[in-house]
């Protein structure tokens, strides 16, 4: 994906997962078995992190590489409602495919050479993105290789039980650094991406849902571009994906969100909730980062419909265990719209618990009305909520 992505053995997957059983609650009219999740999932990056996460059948939403069809049987067999995504990136090739032989992207490095669709700078070198080496971008304005590229994922698709494809690299603008700082001629800035990608996304994507599956693009947006993007492009597509929902890079280092920055993406998310279009909203640090998987978490849960789309928390550490408590809790279903408190703070009730969200720079106290249970089993009738933290109480 556009910030994070491992090219060295990408295993790439989105798991929807919400712990049910973890409170033994089961929203209402749900005849699902307590334990599938429809709002929250997993993330796993490395190589072994869908095999280190046995729960990954417990979600909405599973996005993984084309070359782990493998595992769809038994997941759907566990878990008859999830569904299945496939990765494959949009704007870009590579020149070694998996040991399978299958590629991430949607066309080859060689396909891209040999048809002329991989871009080039004024000094007529090949372009490589420098902050993914081995990623060479393509033109994706080139009906060509939209055609190209809606052959070949339709046609891995259909060789699997899968549900839809996942479109990484759906970008906006030139985000990407380039080695020797190269500008492709055939796509020289920001407006030729942008009008490049909703091309592509016109073309391929509703191709690819005339055919029966779905197309969710990982898009690339910012504060004063998000409405557009998913004004002019929704039509287009299944879904959407987006990354750092509360927080930016990997790991804790990574600063949260606070105020406008934070209001943009919750107002992103509200926006996708309001039209029913799903969103994999999607956040990452350390695994014991609590504040940040509480942050997560309950931003999303000011915002969710009740039916579409999934949170999603991403571990920074590899190999390991992604189906994170904390990340996946459940309070049931949405009750009330949210609510901004004159202090700064946001609230929203559910069926069986209480959401709230400080994104401000202070330290606040939390009346309760009731008694409610912490994720610590501790029952409270106030909370003091940190700056930049949510907290996700229980009945």
């Amino acid at each position: 994906m556009q910030d994070f992505r491992t090219w060295r053995a990408t295993a790439v997957v989105v798991v929807g997962a919400l712990t049910l059983l973890m409170s033994g609650v089961l929203p209402a009219g749900s005849a699902r078995h307590p334990t599938v999740s429809d709002s929250a999932g997993v993330l796993a990056l490395d190589w072994g992190d869908l095999d280190a996460t046995p729960d990954a059948w417990r979600g909405n939403y599973v996005v993984m590489q084309p070359w782990e069809h493998a595992r769809i049987p038994a997941l759907k067999e566990k878990n008859p409602h999830l569904t299945v995504l496939m990765y494959k990136d949009t704007s870009a090739a590579v020149k070694v495919p998996h040991e399978s032989g299958v590629f991430a992207t949607g066309v080859s490095y060689q396909e891209a050479a040999e048809a002329g669709w991989l871009l080039h700078g004024q000094d007529g070198q090949i372009v490589e993105w420098s902050d993914w080496a081995g990623l060479f971008p393509t033109d994706i304005a080139d009906p060509a290789y939209q055609d190209r590229w809606a052959d070949n994922v339709l046609a891995e698709l259909r060789r699997g039980d899968w549900d839809g494809v996942m479109m990484d690299d759906t970008l906006t603008y030139l985000s990407h650094d380039t080695a020797g700082g190269r500008v492709p001629v055939e796509i020289p800035t920001d407006a030729a991406m942008y009008d490049a990608t909703g091309s592509f996304l016109r073309e391929v994507a509703t191709r690819i849902k005339r055919n029966g599956f779905l197309a969710i693009p990982n898009v690339t947006v910012e504060w004063n571009t998000w409405r557009d993007v998913m004004t002019d492009w929704t039509p287009y597509v299944s879904g959407w994906e987006n990354e750092y929902a509360v927080k930016w890079g990997l790991d804790s280092a990574g600063p949260r969100f606070v105020g406008a920055d934070w209001q943009w993406k919750m107002e992103l998310a509200a926006w996708c909730a309001d039209r029913d279009v799903p969103l994999l909203s999607v956040t990452y640090s350390n695994r014991g980062d609590f504040g940040a998987v509480t942050y997560s978490r309950a931003t999303w849960l000011l915002t969710w419909n009740g039916r579409t789309g999934s949170s999603m928390f991403v571990p920074a550490e590899p190999f390991t265990d992604h189906w994170v408590p904390r990340a996946v809790i459940d309070i049931g279903l949405p009750v009330a719209p949210r609510q901004r408190l004159p202090d700064g703070t946001w609230r929203r009730p559910y069926t069986a618990g209480l959401v709230l969200v400080n994104p401000t720079t202070s330290w606040h106290d939390v009346q309760l009305a009731r008694a409610y249970e912490k994720p610590s089993g501790r029952r409270v009738t106030e909370i003091v909520l940190p700056p930049l933290s949510g907290a996700v109480l229980r009945r």
